[in-house]
């Protein structure tokens, strides 16, 4: 080989190199979006608060709503929070100064067993994960990982011809070669976790178009008026009537009485309406809302489900649940975590496949460069 054709394969090994900060990234976001997805799990066992027997009788959201308050002098409760039997239920509380925190109440014994501030490690690993802390920036960056990780996920069914032999006859050369081992374990991780890589790149792809219609002044609609307490619904005394927590969680069980309990969120002006959120069961995906005349406790209207909401909303919520796997509790989120980490592991291990190619082919490539200068000045 000359040494002007040698240098121009030195040139595009180069290139080749400048995509070394492409895979970096990727593997940055799927690490950290696997992180994300147990976020709420990881805070459950760091800290002994947010811990639960699930044992007893659950007490009524006046008695966890009272602890909440009595825990801190000044403190009102907007909304309360079911994560399941195992966790306490997390009460938001309006401090004095303007600040938000969250008292953790055992839902049997009704004891405050701690506070966290505003600031969580579930907050801040999401912000990292879905938009690197700089929006609208960082979201567009993660989402443009769509389209490489999509053309990736159909380039490999291509090219790895009868994939579907590794569902029952997964191979891994333990014993032979890292080259070979890793390109084993790229090829059988890969078939196995076909479905989570299309499912990440339809709904990131779906965020970013999503946004992208939103800057340009395209929105797709489905929108809604927000539910408001109608004007002479609103009693009139000289002080605010108290709401009754326990007569709004029984209308909302009531309207949606196979409906598993996540939220209920108190008004915080007369307008507006006591929220109950939670899943019926019947569509895992869509949750279900209840919204409530917090002084009667009477039902404003109930949504949720494939009932009465657009395309678009029910896309949006689908996405988001998909990309998430925040729907089905914690067996969902488990599986969510695991397939997390084979993604990441493929990641991973194509990056070091293609950092020793890549290295090997430069090495060949500077010594064949060489080569041809020391022939020519010969």
């Amino acid at each position: 080989m000359s040494a002007g054709k040698s240098r121009t394969r030195l040139w595009f090994l180069w290139h080749s190199w400048l995509a070394m900060p492409l895979w970096a990234f990727l593997f940055f976001v799927c690490l950290t979006g696997t992180i994300a997805v147990v976020s709420t799990e990881i805070m459950w066992l760091v800290d002994p608060s947010m811990r639960a027997s699930g044992e007893g009788e659950p007490l009524p959201p006046s008695a966890l709503i009272a602890a909440a308050e009595g825990s801190t002098p000044g403190a009102r409760v907007t909304s309360l929070t079911w994560g399941g039997s195992h966790m306490a239920v997390g009460a938001r509380i309006a401090l004095p100064d303007g600040t938000f925190a969250t008292a953790w109440v055992n839902p049997v014994s009704g004891v405050v067993q701690g506070l966290s501030g505003n600031n969580s490690f579930r907050q801040f690993v999401r912000a990292l994960h879905g938009w690197l802390l700089t929006f609208p920036v960082g979201w567009y960056l993660v989402t443009l990982l769509a389209i490489p990780l999509l053309g990736s996920l159909i380039t490999g069914l291509v090219v790895y011809k009868k994939f579907w032999k590794s569902f029952y006859q997964p191979r891994i050369r333990w014993r032979q070669a890292p080259r070979v081992m890793l390109g084993d374990l790229h090829r059988v991780a890969g078939t196995w976790s076909i479905w989570f890589i299309a499912i990440m790149s339809v709904t990131s792809l779906w965020f970013l178009i999503y946004l992208a219609l939103i800057h340009l002044g395209m929105g797709l609609g489905g929108g809604k008026p927000p539910v408001l307490v109608a004007r002479e619904d609103i009693p009139v005394a000289a002080t605010p009537p108290k709401v009754n927590p326990n007569a709004i969680l029984a209308a909302a069980t009531a309207a949606l009485p196979d409906m598993r309990l996540r939220y209920l969120g108190l008004p915080g002006t007369a307008y507006d309406p006591a929220s109950v959120i939670g899943s019926s069961g019947q569509t895992p995906l869509l949750p279900d809302f209840i919204r409530l005349n917090p002084f009667t406790a009477t039902v404003i209207k109930v949504e949720g489900g494939l009932d009465g909401a657009s395309g678009i909303e029910l896309t949006r919520t689908i996405m988001r649940a998909l990309h998430t796997g925040d729907f089905g509790g914690l067996p969902i989120k488990l599986i969510w975590f695991v397939f997390g980490l084979v993604m990441t592991t493929l990641v991973f291990s194509g990056m070091l496949i293609w950092v020793k190619r890549t290295a090997r082919a430069t090495v060949d490539a500077v010594r064949r460069v060489k080569l041809a200068e020391g022939s020519s000045n010969a």
